[in-house]
């Protein structure tokens, strides 16, 4: 039989048994002398996996356009019913011009036999598709999503096998826009916390943080400022911590014991900080909010304790270098001036005197909003600010004069009335009303505030209210004695606020 009429075969052999130099039966998927050696056989075919280039047929060396290698998502159905491939390259991508094969001298290496390996066949009923899954190593974050993906699967499989067609959909898939993920459109990391944790900080965000601000629905700096700084200072968060558990020992006594450890290991932590960190380090914004939520504690559980706790604050606050006024100095400056205001005048008669002599207004700044003028509670806050400074008039006075202030009463009882004890913020008026019942003579003006406080008391469940209403008998049996703003700090140990 001549050269010319013996019948060609079809296949042209797998990969390994080319190395081997022997010819190769087109065993599918893998040649019977493979196995029979037992070689992992690539399966017949001119293609060999190599990366951007043809290892046999006419166009052996020639370079092989390759897809971007990244991940792909996987289409929800394939032309084959099997999963599709990721880089397809059709087989009659040859050249229209046959030429003669270069000649010209293989290099010594190592081959894609390993990489071959990992490959996967996709055979179609008209052509051959085979993928390619050797992709380079890449670093976090250099997701780069392939131009192939952009091309639905039928797109791919209806394409004719003609090099024109394989031309326009390279074109296609090259005008895509790769996308590449960058570093900074990651957000920070947040450690993660535990479900105790979670629970407490929870708790103090739903139970606590409304308290301890006049109008919780307009901005609450306890649940938007210290909470997100809570998650990444140890120090802020176990005070925090404490501080829930402090409020849930009210109703279920089994907190008590690891809010009370909680609370001793802050204030030990503290003292320990005071002696052995440096004076930028003690003096941070993290120690100040620290002090701000140890004395909510103090209010919570009415400890005789709230004076150590705010000589610390005050000379944080004195001490703290110059910073820029953001958000949480801003915040943290206005709940040290609250507890300036309301927290002073219980540390003795001298140093009420100090504080409330002071130009008012600027220790009154925790009061005000940014709301339009129009709105109600921009009304409900002036009437409570002219309440604070007439409370505070009425403690002058009995601590300088020791008269009769009957008429300064009525007018606060008057200014306290406009304010429903339901309406959001009364609670804050606590203080004011303490003022008023204790500097009270008739039993009008005592049945009136001390009414408001057990209001009070029933919404917030503060001990401190508690321990304020229990001490009103004592200070009106002692009226004949001596003014009752000299006898406050042996008479009410807490913090009324």
């Amino acid at each position: 039989m001549s050269a010319s009429n013996r019948p060609r075969r079809d296949g042209r052999g797998c990969f390994q048994c080319s190395k081997r130099r022997i010819v190769c039966d087109g065993g599918e998927p893998t040649c019977h002398k493979c196995q029979k050696k037992g070689i992992e056989c690539s399966g017949p075919g001119r293609f060999r996996f190599y990366q951007g280039t043809s290892i046999r047929g006419l166009s052996q060396r020639g370079t092989v356009p390759v897809t971007a290698p990244g991940p792909l998502p996987q289409p929800q159905s394939s032309c084959t019913g099997k999963q599709p491939p990721l880089n397809i390259r059709w087989q009659s991508d040859r050249p229209s011009a046959r030429g003669k094969r270069k000649q010209s001298a293989r290099p010594k290496g190592k081959t894609a036999d390993a990489n071959s390996r990992n490959s996967q066949h996709c055979p179609s009923t008209t052509d051959t598709a085979v993928c390619d899954e050797r992709h380079p190593a890449r670093s976090f974050g250099d997701n780069v999503s392939s131009p192939a993906s952009a091309i639905s699967l039928n797109e791919w499989c209806e394409t004719p096998g003609s090099q024109a067609d394989d031309e326009t959909v390279e074109e296609v898939a090259s005008s895509k826009a790769v996308q590449i993920y960058s570093p900074n459109s990651i957000s920070p990391w947040i450690p993660p916390l535990s479900s105790g944790t979670r629970m407490f900080l929870s708790h103090f965000a739903d139970e606590v943080a409304p308290i301890m601000v006049v109008l919780d629905n307009i901005s609450n700096g306890y649940r938007e400022i210290l909470l997100p700084l809570a998650c990444q200072d140890e120090l802020l968060q176990q005070s925090i911590c404490a501080v829930a558990a402090q409020h849930l020992a009210l109703r279920h006594p089994c907190f008590r014991r690891s809010a009370e450890s909680g609370r001793a290991a802050i204030i030990s932590r503290l003292r320990r900080d005071a002696f052995q960190e440096p004076t930028e380090r003690l003096f941070s914004a993290s120690t100040w909010a620290t002090l701000i939520v140890l004395l909510v504690g103090e209010t919570i559980t009415a400890s005789p304790d709230y004076a150590h706790l705010l000589q610390m604050l005050f000379c944080m606050a004195g001490n703290t270098p110059d910073m820029t006024m953001n958000s949480v100095n801003q915040f943290l400056t206005q709940q040290t001036h609250m507890f300036q205001f309301l927290g002073q005048p219980f540390l003795g008669e001298s140093q009420g005197l100090d504080m409330l002599q002071l130009p008012l207004d600027l220790f009154l700044d925790w009061t005000y909003y940014d709301l339009p003028p129009e709105s109600t509670h921009t009304q409900s806050l002036g009437i409570m600010r002219e309440a604070f400074i007439k409370a505070s008039q009425i403690y002058i006075g009995r601590a300088t004069h020791n008269e009769d202030q009957w008429q300064h009463l009525e007018e606060l009882k008057q200014l306290v009335s406009r304010i429903h004890p339901d309406e959001q913020g009364s609670h804050a008026l606590v203080w004011v009303c303490f003022i008023g019942a204790a500097d009270s003579t008739t039993p009008e003006h005592r049945q009136f505030f001390s009414s408001r406080m057990e209001a009070v008391f029933r919404k917030t469940g503060f001990q401190n209210v508690a321990a304020a209403i229990q001490s009103l008998p004592a200070i009106w049996s002692q009226k004949d004695s001596g003014r009752w703003t000299s006898r406050l700090i042996r008479t009410l140990p807490a913090l009324i606020m």
